[in-house]
């Protein structure tokens, strides 16, 4: 870290951090600060250093990482002070235009994140902070993979209400859960309404006239049954045009493809392995 941040101020608490407001030491520019609450706890301070690692990938729509010290008795991580604060401010008074465009730059980051083989594990309005410029910019990732929760069962992490039904029964963070937490997302901000645990999030049945192609967006986001949410790059798909009923049954097709190759690499096998055994019998 070459320069020291000064005139640290309390700024809020989040779910697993204390944040704090100051000032670069070389630029003036003002930074977040965000300190481990409970450093005591070796399976928090992994899950913080795994935060870290997620951000220190500088993928696409995600925070920057300014610096950060592990080794600490309380690690910390400083990050930009976005003046624009949270979408969640935003929420239920977007057009439709902007919403489109909203959804199409967080389904972008959390696809890239996919492809890295990263998760983030707590997606909500309330960890996407904008920049004054109102540019769009992820938080507070939880980066828990599926090993990773599983050795550490404290930290599946998520918010209730945008928190998939497979995590809230005891189930490992997953991209299929990501998928979820974006539809509560999209839903909060189409809707103006905070999702609540065990609700069905449907847009379209409340009867306000909702756009039908976000309605149908949210709907199959959060399906109940994770294995049939879509994958990120299709939701790109969605917003780009395309139904969920084209893309379910070219998902069938794909399926039924794969079958009909295994069927037939699975003769040839055979054909291969009889076909040597007769040559080798006298």
């Amino acid at each position: 870290m070459n320069f020291k941040v000064v005139n640290l101020r309390m700024y809020r608490s989040g779910g697993n951090g204390d944040l704090y407001l100051g000032q670069r030491s070389d630029t003036g520019e003002w930074v977040v600060v965000k300190f481990l609450r409970e450093y005591h706890l070796e399976h928090c301070r992994k899950a913080f250093a795994r935060e870290v690692r997620v951000l220190q990938r500088k993928s696409r729509g995600m925070i920057q990482l300014l610096a950060w010290n592990l080794a600490l008795e309380r690690p910390f991580y400083v990050m930009p002070y976005l003046e624009g604060g949270s979408l969640s401010q935003h929420a239920g008074k977007l057009g439709v235009a902007q919403l489109r465009q909203v959804a199409e730059n967080l389904a972008g980051t959390l696809a890239t994140l996919h492809i890295a083989f990263d998760l983030h594990g707590d997606f909500k309005p309330d960890n996407v902070l904008l920049t004054k410029q109102g540019l769009l910019q992820v938080a507070d990732p939880l980066g828990n993979g599926t090993l990773f929760t599983i050795l550490f069962a404290e930290n599946r992490g998520g918010t209730p209400g945008y928190m998939a039904p497979e995590i809230i029964a005891g189930g490992t963070i997953s991209r299929a859960s990501d998928v979820y937490s974006y539809g509560a997302t999209i839903y909060h901000l189409l809707t103006g309404k905070i999702p609540q645990h065990g609700e069905r999030l449907d847009p379209a049945s409340e009867g306000y006239g909702y756009a039908p192609s976000m309605c149908e967006l949210v709907t199959a986001c959060c399906d109940p049954n994770a294995s049939i949410r879509p994958t990120m790059q299709e939701v790109l798909q969605m917003l780009h045009g395309k139904s969920w009923a084209s893309i379910q049954e070219s998902r069938k097709q794909r399926e039924e493809f794969v079958k009909a190759a295994c069927v037939v690499g699975g003769l040839v096998f055979l054909g291969t392995v009889l076909a040597k055994t007769l040559q080798a019998t006298p």
